[in-house]
């Protein structure tokens, strides 16, 4: 019989290895701040470290955990691409968000 519950664990660890490394290439992008306002918000008066360490952990975990979900990933290509290209579409519709004209 097939175990979903091994099935689930191997894909969104390789989907989270895919959002960490998403990440860290989201790292050089300005217009992405992840989650550190929101941490700002909720621990006020921390160290920047702090912020960066949670957001390292946390922002990778909800990418993963979208990708996961809404991708589906079946095998090692697709779960790395589905971790990789999260951040990069939260990213482009960040900077789409900016360009766009209201009218």
């Amino acid at each position: 019989m097939f175990d979903y519950f091994s099935y689930i664990d191997f894909h969104w660890f390789l989907t989270w290895i895919g959002s960490i490394c998403g990440h860290i290439l989201s790292l050089y992008s300005d217009d992405f701040k992840g989650t550190k306002p929101f941490l700002r918000k909720m621990f006020p008066d921390k160290k920047e470290a702090f912020y960066f360490r949670i957001d390292f952990i946390l922002l990778p975990l909800i990418g993963s955990l979208l990708a996961f979900v809404l991708l589906e990933p079946m095998n090692l290509k697709t779960s790395l691409f589905s971790g990789l290209s999260w951040s990069g579409t939260l990213i482009a519709i960040l900077k789409n968000k900016k360009t766009v004209d209201p009218q």
